[in-house]
């Protein structure tokens, strides 16, 4: 009983929220306090039809009346706009999210996947594999990769960098014993880490993020995903791999052998 009054609730809250007018005017409340004429007019309603809708997100308590008759943004009604940015993520790259997974991303992560939006859906191997390349060669402050395989793309690690100075950190689930003792040599401030599991691929740069997401079954699909050089895109490819990386066994860094 309790859980079907709880659901209830949640079909009114969505159902106060399901106008393209509601959503307009929380916005544009969100962003600053407003009066109720001058809210008329950005949905081009008459003040009764506008009241209206004022009255169902007050009641609601995503906005509120001032003592000075402005209405303006509850911390609730903030909260929600803040997870608008991931919900208008996923439904614009609705096809894309049908054939894809997001269950293993760790707490939080999905909740802030609207970050990615400042990118780019990249949706052949090809491009996937250039994106890659691009994020190693143009790297000069640092370059990460994560994989559930290593990210060889040339006959040899070393040259595919701008230097051998560069710091690189690399994650996979199983790390070839040629490819760990290659990078070794080549790069001077390398260091390797290893997963039991990986269930997605990002390469980063301080300036260049690409990210691909598993399949249904659960396994990376390189076949496609997204780049960007937003920094919020960045953010969240960096955070992401950070949280991997400090879970990660750490087998190799430069002085630690």
């Amino acid at each position: 009983m309790e859980s079907e009054g709880k659901r209830a609730e949640l079909a009114e809250i969505l159902f106060n929220l399901a106008s393209d007018d509601r959503l307009t005017l929380l916005s544009k409340i969100g962003t600053d306090k407003q009066r109720l004429r001058d809210l008329s007019s950005i949905i081009n309603a008459s003040a009764q039809e506008c009241s209206r809708h004022i009255s169902r997100l007050v009641d609601s308590g995503f906005i509120k009346k001032s003592s000075d008759g402005f209405y303006e943004i509850t911390t609730l009604g903030r909260a929600l706009l803040d997870l608008f940015p991931s919900y208008e993520f996923l439904l614009s790259n609705k096809r894309y999210f049908l054939s894809h997974d997001l269950r293993f991303l760790p707490r939080g992560f999905l909740g802030r996947i609207g970050e990615l939006s400042g990118g780019v859906c990249v949706s052949h191997f090809s491009e996937v594999l250039e994106l890659i390349k691009k994020v190693i060669a143009t790297g000069r402050d640092h370059v990460w990769l994560l994989s559930d395989k290593p990210m060889v793309v040339g006959p040899s690690i070393g040259p595919t960098f701008f230097s051998r100075d560069i710091p690189v950190r690399l994650i996979g689930q199983a790390i070839d014993e040629m490819i760990l003792e290659e990078t070794k040599t080549s790069l001077l401030h390398s260091e390797i880490a290893i997963l039991p599991s990986v269930n997605v691929a990002i390469a980063i740069n301080e300036n260049l993020a690409g990210v691909c997401f598993p399949d249904a079954t659960g396994k990376i699909d390189f076949g496609g995903g997204f780049s960007g050089t937003d920094p919020k895109f960045l953010g969240w490819c960096s955070d992401l791999f950070e949280h991997y990386w400090f879970k990660a066994e750490k087998i190799f860094a430069r002085g630690k052998q």
